[in-house]
């Protein structure tokens, strides 16, 4: 199963974008991983030269498995799902503490079928992850 959000949203004037992946498969247990790959639309966008390996990334993976984590621990599912990252894609200006998080969980969510309630939103505030 395959699911991809793509969080286009302005709050107070402020813009969140991001855009993320996930490819689910039914597992023992909960699984997450990022594929090596996941960074490689640079070089669709800018590039075979592009550099694809930035500083922000380990931040923006990081925000990416907390977001399916947070997904998957909801669904209260018995057995488990190995999700894999695919694509994270950021844009310099838009993209905020937080939106890869959200656009991560209701990616796995999107590949599914199900809906988190409440989900995970932005406000002016930041991110909100409801417990």
């Amino acid at each position: 199963m395959q699911g991809e959000f793509r969080l286009r949203q302005v709050i107070t004037g402020i813009g969140h974008a991001a855009d993320v992946s996930v490819v689910v498969e039914a597992a023992d247990r909960d699984e997450v991983d990022v594929s090596p790959d996941a960074f490689a639309w640079l070089r669709d966008a800018y590039g075979p030269r592009a550099v694809v390996d930035r500083p922000v990334n380990g931040r923006l993976v990081v925000e990416a498995v907390e977001g399916v984590r947070y997904a998957l621990a909801r669904l209260g599912s018995p057995g488990g799902y190995k999700v894999t990252v695919t694509k994270i894609v950021d844009m310099p200006v838009d993209t905020g503490d937080g939106d890869v998080k959200v656009a991560a969980a209701h990616a796995v969510c999107l590949a599914l079928g199900v809906s988190l309630e409440p989900p995970p939103r932005l406000t002016a505030n930041g991110a909100i992850f409801p417990s």
